[in-house]
């Protein structure tokens, strides 16, 4: 495997509108499966539905704002600089509890098809039809369920 360098101003970022802005700041295919990085910035009020990631850990970096993570059922207020490893099999979901757009990015080890799932997500969004029954059937593609409701 060969070193990778991404530029910040040259990520591709997938529009949620009003809700997340997703930037795939290193995906799977540029480190042979081991991880995928991701950034997003999250409006006031929102964040995913609890969901389980089936074959991945995940670990968050908390950038700017200020969030409410839930994992396996306890809450935890996160703000810039904290971060959170969430092993896979386990519940979680975030929220940005702020009054301004937060930020933060995660990590998927290992990657699969992370990348995928978000664009397959975002394509959905474009053909109007991003729906909570497709985006159950899209993260079940990927080995992954959405299993409540967002904090």
């Amino acid at each position: 495997m060969q070193p990778v360098q991404t530029r910040y101003s040259t990520v591709d970022a997938l529009q949620f509108p009003a809700a997340i802005t997703l930037r795939v700041l290193l995906s799977g295919s540029q480190t042979n499966g081991s991880h995928a990085i991701f950034e997003d910035i999250v409006e006031p009020g929102v964040g995913p539905g609890r969901h389980i990631h089936h074959e991945q850990d995940e670990t968050f970096f908390f950038l700017e704002g200020s969030f409410d993570f839930e994992i396996d059922g306890v809450l935890y207020h996160m703000g810039p600089g904290d971060i959170s490893f969430v092993p896979r099999e386990t519940v979680h979901a975030f929220k940005n509890v702020g009054a301004t757009s937060g930020r933060l990015r995660y990590m998927f080890t290992p990657a699969l098809k992370a990348k995928e799932m978000f664009r397959a997500f975002f394509a959905e969004q474009e053909s109007g039809g991003l729906t909570p029954e497709a985006m159950e059937e899209i993260a079940k593609q990927h080995n992954q369920s959405f299993v409540g409701d967002p904090l």
